[in-house]
């Protein structure tokens, strides 16, 4: 029996698994191990070979069983040359990883942007299989996203496209991080939510979340807000409101721009869909100027799994076509 090793890196944990050639995680089985970040390239990358190796003794794998090897990571990347060009949590800029990676195991790597693979997943294997035009977006820590175009993944003139948290949806708003102004992802997504709750609570608003919270900075976070929503908590339906709004804008002009037959949102905020995907819908209809319905908006069901399947994809879709 032939395998894929497949490899999510990420800036908080990275994550590793044996996948067999029809797309199944053996036993289910993934590994996790926090990224070491900040601890410098050398480190980051060895951390980041010790996942694959803890995989390869846990299953007692032969290397000549390994058909090869699929990477997510963020970007800005390289697809082409298999560079990662700038990651900061890692240390690493234009990082070899896949020139690294094949002479450790001496097998063909292939690598990808998180986002990328999220896309490719779904129109694969996932809420989307089958569409021919999609957009994925998660939303989490920040907003990224990746466009698949005609069933191929389209990933821009310099691998940068689907940069969807970084789009301007506030002329005169928050400054982000990348220099721009009022940036998607700074009112939509999981940070955004975080930082929004933590002025309030200075302010001396009143919530549910706060009590649960014990009105400590560092117990705030989504699972309180949810609790409160779940209580009927005012504030916190508030904030998921709003949520659902901000999302609204972003995706509306996603749909405007690229006309895809849907938009697949994934992602620890999309844990609560409930509280907020009645607005969304609301403000998308408001927004777009081609019909919107029921499955214009989709959610992934593969939640923190989705680069390890796209990653999958990746190198299944090329040695299917080398070998």
């Amino acid at each position: 029996m032939k395998y894929y090793l497949i490899l999510d890196i990420g800036g908080t944990k990275t994550s590793g698994a044996l996948f067999t050639e029809d797309g199944k995680i053996v036993e289910d089985y993934v590994h996790v191990s926090p990224s070491k970040t900040f601890l410098g390239e050398e480190a980051v990358y060895q951390n980041t070979k010790d996942v694959l190796v803890h995989i390869i003794n846990h299953f007692s794998l032969e290397m000549e069983d390994v058909l090869g090897i699929g990477v997510g990571s963020p970007g800005p990347l390289d697809a082409e040359k298999g560079i990662i060009i700038h990651a900061p949590l890692m240390g690493w800029r234009n990082f070899p990883i896949v020139e690294r990676l094949e002479a450790d195991f001496g097998k063909k790597v292939l690598l990808d942007n998180d986002g990328n693979l999220g896309a490719l997943a779904e129109v694969r294997m996932g809420v989307a299989k089958g569409l021919q035009n999609v957009i994925y977006m998660t939303v989490s820590t920040g907003c990224g996203g990746g466009i698949v175009v005609n069933g191929q993944v389209y990933r821009g003139s310099s691998f940068g496209a689907g940069e969807v948290g970084h789009m301007s949806i506030m002329p005169e708003g928050l400054t982000c991080p990348c220099g721009s102004v009022g940036c998607f992802e700074l009112y939509a997504s999981g940070t955004a939510i975080n930082n929004r709750l933590l002025i309030d609570m200075e302010k001396g608003i009143q919530s549910k979340a706060f009590d649960l919270a014990e009105h400590k900075a560092e117990n705030l976070n989504g699972k309180v807000l949810n609790k409160a929503a779940e209580l009927g908590d005012a504030y916190a339906l508030e904030v998921y409101r709003k949520e659902g709004y901000y999302l609204g804008i972003g995706i509306a002009n996603q749909f405007n721009f690229f006309n895809p037959q849907t938009i697949v949102l994934g992602g620890g905020v999309t844990k609560a869909k409930k509280f907020f995907h009645e607005t969304l819908m609301e403000t998308l209809k408001q927004r777009c100027i081609q019909p919107i319905d029921d499955g214009s908006v989709r959610y992934s069901i593969m939640n923190d799994r989705v680069v390890l399947y796209g990653a999958y994809c990746l190198i299944k879709e090329y040695t299917d076509k080398t070998y």
